[in-house]
């Protein structure tokens, strides 16, 4: 629903093109719903695995907790994938069924015609899709921890929002001539221990101006999620290794 409205409220561009508002729109809330997804449905499936007892069943089988929990994420993961290929591909289809219309008038009033990258629309979904895994493996994490399923969706949606939010401190580590000694070492705590989610917001231009996205971008933003996503889960093992269930 949120992806067809942008196409209904085109017209609501706030002075951006067409395209672009349409991409933004169908972007954000990809991100925002899927976000929403992977947070409820890591921690529900953990805590609800553990209420019910049924992991002790699982465990007393022949699998490590560690198989456990990747089983978690992997199934977690492939649904957030197809959550991901559904939407982008019914955004890509929009986006190019438009870009379509706006070449042919663009043609007939002799204007420059909007760029448009249906494979850029699917490289973003690929870092979407990463980007989701991250935030699982974070989730996953805190599910680990904490002793409630409330207490691990609060923490786990203030860890998104840290995430969101962390190309800030990022910036005030470039002026360690504004910060004091323990602001300057908790800044850059933080910005070592959450992942930059923002490096992943690029969609607008890997669809409407690939030229615009520097060489190797994406590449870099797949390997800085993979590296999360791999210490996320490695720390999630070690934690639930010691938790009682």
């Amino acid at each position: 629903a949120m992806v067809l409205s942008s196409f209904a409220f085109r017209f609501l561009d706030f002075g951006h093109g067409e395209l672009k508002f349409i991409a933004d729109f169908g972007f954000g809330g990809l991100f925002f719903f899927g976000s929403i997804l992977a947070l409820v449905m890591t921690a529900q499936l953990l805590f609800a695995e553990m209420d019910n007892r049924t992991a002790l069943t699982l465990l007393a089988k022949p699998v490590s907790r560690t198989e456990f929990l990747l089983g978690k994420f992997a199934g977690i993961w492939i649904v957030l994938g197809l959550f991901v290929f559904v939407l982008s591909t019914l955004l890509g289809v929009m986006l190019w069924g438009r870009w379509q219309e706006l070449v042919i008038l663009a043609e007939q009033t002799a204007k420059v015609a909007p760029q448009f990258s249906l494979e850029g629309v699917f490289s973003h979904a690929l870092l979407q899709w990463f980007r989701l895994g991250v935030v699982t493996s974070m989730v996953l994490l805190i599910s680990t921890i904490a002793r409630t399923f409330l207490f691990a969706v609060v923490v786990g949606a203030m860890t998104i929002v840290a995430g969101q939010l962390q190309w800030l401190a990022q910036e005030a580590l470039f002026k360690p001539a504004e910060l004091n000694p323990f602001s300057h070492a908790l800044l850059w705590l933080a910005s070592r221990l959450l992942p930059n989610l923002q490096q992943f917001n690029i969609g607008d231009a890997l669809a409407l101006d690939p030229s615009a996205v520097a060489t190797g971008a994406v590449s870099a933003a797949i390997l800085s999620g993979g590296f999360y996503l791999i210490a996320y889960l490695f720390l999630a093992s070690l934690t639930f290794q010691r938790r009682e269930i």
